[in-house]
């Protein structure tokens, strides 16, 4: 639900092509990137912890 809301207000407060970042729960990593494509968000990569876990994501507005 918050992933939604900051993707959201990300659309209006970042610049053209600013990034924006998240510490993702592994389990709602699909879920996360569909929802940033969703919004139009690009460049979307999911990154791993040292675990191999899917923790990290980022997107270009």
């Amino acid at each position: 639900m918050f992933y939604e809301t900051i993707a959201t207000q990300g659309l209006h407060y970042l610049k053209q092509d600013g990034w924006l970042f998240f510490e993702i729960n592994e389990q709602y990593a699909a879920e996360t990137v569909a929802l940033l494509q969703k919004l139009g968000y690009t460049d979307i990569v999911v990154q791993q912890d040292m675990q191999g876990k899917n923790r990290m994501l980022r997107a270009r507005k």
